[in-house]
């Protein structure tokens, strides 16, 4: 590639893109760049023993942000290019600046890049003469509250076709083929009736919970899917024995943060919950008379690893305890740097989710043996969604599967497996 070249490599997922992509650019050292830091981790475990850089967008570009001063709403910024393109070129090359001793930098996950962070790479680019490739499939769902960018850039596309994770005789495979004509040829069409057969499963409703429940129980690697967070609550009460969103000992959680001790997306198996509080101390009398805050919550401790977590004591309390805080900023009771060094400290809490549950948003960049699909939610159209991206979501969902996907009945939406003509009478 040129400098400054550009090129997407698309496919569907089990492709063998990055496994393609680092063959390709053998001789040359790469930055490797992913959005999250979970496909960081599956990036790091494929290009193991390679001379190539692994990172997020995020460290790479110097990810900050701060609060405007009129919402107090979060403001993106990054390190500014003209900062990491000053100085000594031993300087360009440092930890500081992983684009200044690379030949060419390669993104991952393309679906996940948004606006902000597309901008920000290319920015990068541009100022060290690098080409980039964009590598994922396009036809899975674009950011949350974002839009979809590189695949309307022009850029080159090449597509690889073959799956290097399924056989040809698949039935997720052949779905996951049916999916790709329609979006892209027939958008607007609504799906048709899945029937099960093969690596898909559609079984009755009391048989995927019961499935789905021994799975979680026994730690399996599995993955239940929704479309929305309330259908997430139910079924995790439904799949957890009723007890909800409260974290126990056993529990497999995924960091939803990341700071000195939990990375974005990493698990950890929970050995102790127990009642905790946290304490800012010094705060202005209009947020606590006492001059100290008090946050009620548990701390977690991890099997096989040291540090401690904090998590509030319910969901929604820290968004909560931020709407205070801005209403105060608003008032006037609070000024500029009092409201942001508070509302920094409220986002330092901890935030674990049940690793085993996801909506199809969130599952992106996962990949697990066994995916349960939440036909109320998935395979039944969502309102919001039109024709297409409703397709794109369950092409999502499935393509999350590495061996099984298990439906749960529902007429006209998906049937049990045809049973097998008998034998004509001699």
């Amino acid at each position: 590639m040129q400098p400054n070249g550009r090129l997407i490599v698309s496919g569907r997922a089990g492709s063998g893109k990055t496994f393609a992509i680092a063959r390709s650019v053998e001789g040359l050292k790469a930055l490797f760049l992913a959005p999250t830091h979970q496909a960081k981790v599956v990036l790091e475990r494929e290009l193991a023993g390679t001379p190539h850089r692994v990172m997020t967008i995020h460290s790479a570009i110097g990810w900050k942000k701060g609060y405007d001063k009129d919402t107090l709403g979060v403001v993106q910024g990054y390190r500014p290019v003209e900062e990491a393109n000053r100085g000594k070129p031993a300087e360009k090359g440092s930890t500081n600046n992983p684009f200044g001793n690379v030949d060419l930098v390669i993104v991952d996950e393309l679906s996940m890049v948004g606006t902000f962070l597309f901008k920000a790479v290319e920015e990068y680019a541009g100022e060290f003469d690098l080409p980039v490739v964009y590598s994922g499939d396009r036809l899975q769902l674009p950011p949350v509250e974002d839009e979809e960018v590189i695949n309307h850039q022009g850029f080159t596309t090449i597509v690889l076709d073959e799956s290097v994770r399924f056989p040809k005789n698949s039935s997720i495979f052949e779905l996951g083929e049916k999916l790709r004509d329609s979006i892209e040829n027939r958008p607007d069409e609504p799906l048709e009736c899945i029937i099960g057969k093969g690596d898909i499963e559609v079984v009755s409703s009391r048989e995927w919970t019961d499935r789905a429940t021994k799975d979680y129980a026994s730690g399996s690697s599995m993955l239940v899917v929704t479309s929305e967070n309330k259908r997430q609550q139910k079924l995790r009460a439904l799949i957890r024995g009723g007890e909800g969103e409260q974290l126990r000992s056993g529990d497999i959680v995924m960091s939803k943060k990341t700071d000195d001790s939990f990375r974005n997306g990493d698990t950890f198996k929970v050995s102790k919950v127990a009642w905790s509080t946290r304490t800012l101390p010094d705060v202005p009398r209009c947020l606590s008379e006492h001059g100290e805050l008090v946050v009620n919550g548990y701390s977690l401790s991890f099997e096989d690893h040291s540090a401690p977590a904090f998590i509030f004591q319910y969901d929604g309390q820290g968004e909560k305890l931020e709407h205070r805080i801005k209403h105060l900023y608003h008032k006037g009771k609070l000024n500029h740097a009092q409201a942001s060094g508070i509302l920094d400290w409220v986002e330092q809490i901890n935030s674990f989710e049940l690793a085993a549950f996801a909506t199809v948003h969130k599952s992106q960049g996962r990949s697990v043996d066994t995916v349960y699909i939440d036909t109320q939610s998935v395979l039944k159209k969502p309102q919001w969604l039109s024709m297409e991206h409703h397709k794109r979501l369950l092409y999502t969902a499935i393509t999350r599967a590495r061996k099984r996907v298990v439906f749960e009945w529902k007429e006209g939406l998906c049937e049990y497996a045809a049973e097998p003509e008998a034998p004509l009478a001699a």
